[in-house]
């Protein structure tokens, strides 16, 4: 989700793109060395070593201000919606009274696999078993899983024999991730150009003006968008007699809180049973009670 520490990294980002797009070994489009960063000016900054100002670096801070704060309404109800779809990489599949479990080569297990079985004591009707795969499953540690929900089966490696009377059929579905809105804020962030200089500071804050000229949604490193919109730029003199003067620019950005949950491509029903099975026809991960 959308935080303040990754909406400052995704803006300095950005920035970095726009103002050094040569790289940060090279310099800025100012023609000078350019540090982009969160916070503020360090006294380290200010000192006489290198990649200083007064050894003609210029800076850029990106700093959040909490009094600017504002909630707002976020969608009515905070429904859960399908953001993006993974496909299953574990498979199940059944030829006469074995069921066989594959995974994809070089892949980490996905997916939700189970059986659907009919003749199971007593149960009248059909019966669900189904596993969720983890990063850590292999294809023997799911078989073992699923026939230890089934009485009489007997899983080795990644097959599992089911017991006589029975006729079972095989689910596989993928996951999908589900996104919900938690809330909805915004917040002004302050951007600052640094420089020993007048003219230099000009130019850099011109520089930073123009990068997100045409820049209304960013997204940050969790794939949060987010919206920046420029309020409002001032030059600030009242450190030049120490060589130091800045440009501040303000920036509104709005953006959701949201949550994200991985969940089965399944629809669900049916009354929990003994030792995980689920009498009715389930397609879900975990039993339904009754």
């Amino acid at each position: 989700m959308a935080d303040i520490a990754t909406i400052s990294t995704a803006i300095a980002d950005a920035l970095a793109a726009a103002l050094c797009p040569d790289g940060s070994s090279a310099s800025s489009c100012t023609g000078r060395p350019v540090i982009i960063r969160r916070g503020g000016l360090t006294q380290a900054d200010l000192g006489n070593a290198l990649h200083t100002l007064q050894e003609g670096c210029d800076f850029i801070s990106i700093a959040d201000t909490p009094e600017s704060w504002t909630r707002l309404d976020e969608p009515l109800g905070r429904p859960w919606q399908m953001d993006s779809t993974q496909a299953a990489t574990i498979s199940i599949n059944i030829t006469g009274g074995t069921a066989t479990l594959s995974l994809v080569p070089d892949t980490v297990p996905g997916g939700v696999v189970g059986l659907r079985i009919q003749g199971l004591a007593g149960i009248v009707g059909s019966g669900c078993c189904l596993y969720r795969a983890q990063s850590g499953d292999t294809v023997a540690s799911i078989a073992a899983s699923l026939a230890a929900m089934v009485s009489g089966a007997v899983a080795q490696e990644g097959a599992i024999t089911l017991p006589a009377g029975i006729t079972a059929q095989a689910i596989n579905a993928a996951t999908a991730t589900a996104r919900c809105v938690a809330r909805r804020q915004q917040q002004m962030f302050m951007l600052t150009a640094w420089s020993a200089s007048p003219a230099a500071r000009d130019a850099l804050g011109q520089a930073l003006a123009d990068a997100l000229a045409l820049t209304d949604w960013l997204v940050d490193a969790n794939g949060s968008a987010f919206r920046i919109e420029a309020r409002v730029a001032s030059n600030d003199d009242t450190a030049m007699n120490r060589g130091i003067f800045a440009r501040p620019a303000h920036y509104l950005v709005t953006f959701d809180t949201d949550l994200t949950q991985s969940v089965p491509l399944m629809l669900a029903g049916g009354i929990a049973a003994a030792g995980g099975v689920v009498a009715g026809d389930v397609l879900l991960g975990a039993p339904a009670e009754s």
